[in-house]
């Protein structure tokens, strides 16, 4: 989505939305309206640790910032951040692809860093799910479901237009679902067993390690015509992927499931699905791209910007 070009009076606060992803950060600035007034990407760089993340986010926003006072006018009055696991005071659970962030209070960073008050922190897949249901593929419905299929993997249950949070917050991580097969690790022993099959990070790995040359997971689906093995990595996969959104189905009874994450283009994700719930569910549900596509996080953190600037 391109940013609008709206006029921000010099009173008037605007919001700061950030998406810590698995392979890029995303950030933008918008009005307590919701219209973005500019947007940024730079790498996550998730290895170099939680710290050198969360301070190269900050000098990139801090530039943001300053370009939208200079070209809007108005102030920094509330911070909105999104990110894979589970969010808690004092760290984020669930979020094996980030070092550190376990130990990382990052409502109380970004209040450090940004000197505002008004600060959210929230699950990636749920504020995704949150945007597709204001304004996207989920709304007016009775009953939806989101999936990110990018980096990481997880779901997320839209209930009468409000987002299924569960006990902990931790509804719809379906990255620590069993396969059921031997020798799978299960999450007490360090292991994501079904983000670990099906994942765009692993069909990448896995397909790397077959063809001896580093592929993302885009190219794998389009090497795979011409490399057998490659291809019967991703049947399986799919397979795999499309009995536990399945099971999911069959417990919700959803009437639509938007799928987004990078993986949400490439053209079998979709016909799977669709072919694979007409087969085995008796009141199969509408598979249709996430309106938001990649940005669907983006769009949830600065909703949940507005929420804290209102």
């Amino acid at each position: 989505m391109q940013p609008s070009h709206p006029t921000t009076p010099a009173e008037q606060a605007f919001l700061l939305a950030i998406d810590f992803g698995g392979t890029k950060i995303a950030m933008a600035t918008a009005t307590p309206q919701g219209e973005r007034l500019a947007e940024l990407e730079i790498p996550t760089q998730a290895h170099d640790g939680a710290a050198r993340v969360m301070t190269r986010m900050h000098d990139a926003a801090a530039g943001l910032i300053a370009q939208t006072r200079q070209k809007h006018g108005g102030k920094l009055g509330a911070v909105a951040a999104v990110t894979p696991g589970i969010v808690e005071a004092n760290g984020i659970r669930l979020a094996p692809n980030n070092p550190g962030w376990e130990t990382l209070a990052m409502a109380d960073t970004l209040r450090r860093q940004f000197d505002v008050e008004n600060v959210r922190v929230e699950t990636d897949a749920k504020a995704a799910a949150l945007a597709e249901a204001r304004c996207g593929a989920l709304k007016d419905l009775s009953c939806g479901l989101y999936v990110n299929l990018g980096t990481g993997l997880a779901a997320a249950a839209v209930i009468d237009g409000k987002v299924l949070r569960g006990a902990h917050g931790a509804a719809g991580e379906i990255a620590y679902q069993l396969r059921g097969v031997p020798g799978e690790v299960p999450f007490a022993d360090g292991g994501a067993p079904l983000e670990q099959f099906v994942s765009g990070r692993a069909l990448a790995d896995r397909a790397s390690a077959l063809l001896g040359q580093a592929v993302s997971c885009r190219q794998a689906f389009d090497l795979a015509p011409a490399h057998p093995e490659v291809a019967a990595l991703l049947d399986q996969a799919l397979d795999v992927l499309v009995v536990h959104v399945v099971n999911i189905v069959l417990t919700l009874d959803p009437e639509r499931i938007a799928v987004g994450g990078g993986m949400a283009r490439v053209p079998r994700i979709i016909q799977a699905l669709t072919q694979g719930l007409a087969r085995t569910c008796p009141y199969p549900p509408q598979v249709v791209l996430a309106a938001f596509e990649q940005g669907a996080a983006l769009q949830g953190a600065i909703l949940c910007g507005m929420e804290a600037l209102g």
